[in-house]
């Protein structure tokens, strides 16, 4: 048995690389006294803008809080219902329960993206808004789910958590609906160290209401129009996220590269791949497998770490269990079946092509 160790995420050796980088940036902040908003965070907000070909961005505090204020501030009925998905991180419908939107769950399809078809079904007149999850940074199928939504009167919002620089067609996701928000989670493509989020949006009266939202609802210091959050990025944070900026291309090449080979390496065998896509960004690489969790002791022996995102979906979880989850008509069978099969394989931009194809030969000689 190889010695070798494959660790499912390498964040401190990752940030660890900017240090040097960083050490000025950092020294500047400090002493500039100016730790929350500032010319830091309007620099990431345009950037991560133009990154994203959209006209404004707006920094939050949180992915969370992306998606909470984003739904506040579309103004929304609260006593409506939206649509999404069971099989995303639970903030996607917690989002929802908390600004007021009871959430109805549709199933995903083979891709375990959003099922357009089962969306459509699930429209009633009370429906106001549908959150497309573009998963592990796969784009969901944006284009129709835009021409149902504009054809029903809908809102369209996209959960580009996991999706930094993940493109439809070359035109990068968040653009297609509302507004896109987006995690900037220390696990994430492009990781802040510690908690932060950004919304992006073509519509300045959208972005502006959310500029007052994330700041108390205060127009100026002292005149507060909105009752709102305090969700602001710290200028430290901001001053990181530029830096990264300049390397977040080259570690999504790095992301497709590897995947690619996990794709080469793993071919053949009784197991399901992720969905090939040009606008894939990897945020994980999930395979189907059966018998996954005997799979996943093996490799946790052979020196292998995993994770499953997520075991339980979202309407089995104990929050959900008190009424106020929906599902759909139909049910979520694909998605109970995904949640039994999945397994997400180390993937990050230091991890080696040896260590991938050491990855690959466990697997096969356990299947």
């Amino acid at each position: 048995m190889s010695d070798l160790r494959v660790p499912f995420a390498h964040v401190d050796a990752e940030n660890g690389r900017l240090l040097a980088a960083f050490a000025t940036p950092l020294a500047q902040g400090l002493a500039s006294g100016r730790f929350i908003g500032g010319d830091d965070v309007t620099e990431f907000e345009t950037r991560f803008a133009r990154l994203h070909g959209a006209a404004h961005a707006v920094a939050v505090g949180s992915g969370t809080d992306a998606l909470k204020l984003t739904i506040r501030a579309l103004g929304l009925d609260r006593r409506g219902t939206g649509i999404t998905v069971a099989n995303t991180f639970l903030a996607t419908v917690g989002a929802m329960v908390t600004e007021g939107v009871r959430p109805v769950l549709v199933d995903v399809r083979d891709d375990e993206n959003i099922d357009v078809t089962a969306v459509e079904k699930a429209i009633t007149p009370e429906t106001t808004m549908v959150i497309a999850v573009h998963l592990r940074g796969l784009p969901a199928a944006v284009h129709a789910l835009r021409e149902l939504c504009a054809a029903r009167g809908l809102t369209l919002i996209e959960d580009c958590a996991q999706a930094v620089l993940a493109e439809v067609g070359g035109v990068p996701v968040g653009t297609f609906g509302a507004a896109g928000c987006f995690s900037l989670h220390p696990l994430k493509n492009l990781g802040a160290c510690g908690d932060a989020g950004v919304v992006v949006t073509d519509d300045p009266d959208l972005a502006a209401e959310i500029r007052l939202l994330r700041s108390h609802g205060l127009r100026d210091r002292d005149t507060a129009v909105r009752w709102g959050e305090n969700s602001r990025l710290d200028a430290l944070q901001a001053r990181l996220l530029n830096l990264k900026l300049d390397h977040i291309e080259e570690w999504t090449g790095r992301r497709r590269d590897l995947a690619r080979l996990y794709d080469e390496e793993l071919a053949g065998l009784p197991l399901t791949v992720p969905a090939g896509d040009d606008g894939h960004v990897y945020h994980r690489y999930v395979i189907r497998v059966a018998h996954r969790d005997a799979l996943r002791a093996r490799l946790r022996t052979a020196g292998i770490e995993t994770a499953v995102h997520y075991p339980v979906p979202v309407h089995r979880q104990p929050a959900a269990l008190d009424g106020s989850v929906e599902v759909a008509d139909g049910g979520l069978a694909v998605t109970e079946q995904q949640a039994e099969e999945i397994l997400s394989l180390p993937l990050h931009p230091l991890l080696g092509e040896d260590q991938i194809r050491y990855v690959a030969r466990r697997i096969e000689e356990f299947l």
